[in-house]
């Protein structure tokens, strides 16, 4: 049974595989009977161009001089240095500016609102006399004399230079009275 059915599918496949030998067989014979009937051909005769009446040259412009084009490289980065590195410089120009702003308040001028909480670090959230939010972290000056040492959860605790000593003070949260 295994073997009629072996010898059944081995002609269904010798049939297929004469066809294809046909087919491929059919189109090698015409690929090399048209081919060199096409290339035997004699090249068609190119037409000469007529001269055209003689026209002006146009003037060759002016040769470049060298002293007309200087380079300036203002606000323009580095092209050997890598874009990463631009991108950084960059953040640390504007965390600088941003750390600027913050300093040069007087405790006077400032007002302590709240202190938010996360995990691993505290915030101080000041206000200024325009109404302005401020967030400053331990460490953070307020002014050249005037730094937060520490925040702690009901009030910070600020540092401050006289005369070469370090002196700290706390500063609490305002409370509202009741009844207001």
């Amino acid at each position: 049974m295994v073997r009629q059915i072996f010898k059944q599918t081995w002609k269904i496949e010798n049939r297929q595989l004469l066809k294809a030998a046909r087919y491929f067989l059919f189109f090698v014979l015409t690929f090399l009977l048209i081919c060199p009937l096409t290339y035997s051909a004699d090249p068609k005769p190119q037409p000469q161009p007529q001269p055209k009446p003689e026209q002006k040259k146009p003037e060759a412009p002016p040769k470049f001089n060298i002293g007309d084009f200087t380079y300036t490289a203002t606000n323009r980065r580095d092209p050997f240095e890598s874009m990463f590195f631009s991108k950084l410089q960059k953040s640390i120009q504007a965390n600088k500016a941003r750390k600027s702003l913050k300093e040069g308040y007087e405790l006077e001028e400032l007002k302590l609102v709240g202190i938010l909480k996360s995990s691993n670090a505290r915030i101080a959230m000041m206000e200024d006399m325009q109404g302005r939010g401020i967030l400053f972290r331990k460490g953070d000056y307020l002014n050249k004399n005037l730094w937060i040492v520490d925040i702690l959860d009901g009030n910070i605790v600020l540092g401050y230079k006289l005369k070469g000593e370090i002196r700290t003070f706390t500063l609490d949260i305002p409370r509202k009275k009741e009844g207001m």
